[in-house]
């Protein structure tokens, strides 16, 4: 039971939950859905971190997601999506990457 809730808070489940919960939360203006998506992708960064490939680099999605909040709160729709960006672009990278790998 203990590894499969590590799996889950490390994982992928955690990942789809950030994005799921910070697109709503930009679509409907709601900044602290944001806020949440930006706690939920931590321990998946701080993992991520450990990679030699994205060491240093990864400790900021959280952070990017919390400037994300930040937009949200502040009515700037457009620096709330640009914000978003860098996460979803490295989580769907590494999505692919997975995927062929794994086929």
């Amino acid at each position: 039971m203990n590894d499969m809730l590590v799996q889950i808070v490390f994982g992928w489940p955690f990942v789809a939950l950030s994005l799921l919960v910070s697109v709503i939360g930009i679509m409907f203006e709601r900044p602290w859905l944001v806020f949440l998506g930006a706690l939920a992708i931590a321990p998946f960064s701080y993992y991520l971190n450990g990679t030699p490939r994205f060491s240093g680099f990864a400790l900021f999605l959280p952070i990017f997601q919390a400037g994300s909040a930040w937009a949200v709160k502040e009515e700037s729709v457009t620096w709330s999506w640009l914000l978003l960006a860098p996460t979803v672009s490295v989580i769907l990278w590494l999505f692919l990457v997975e995927m062929i790998t794994n086929s």
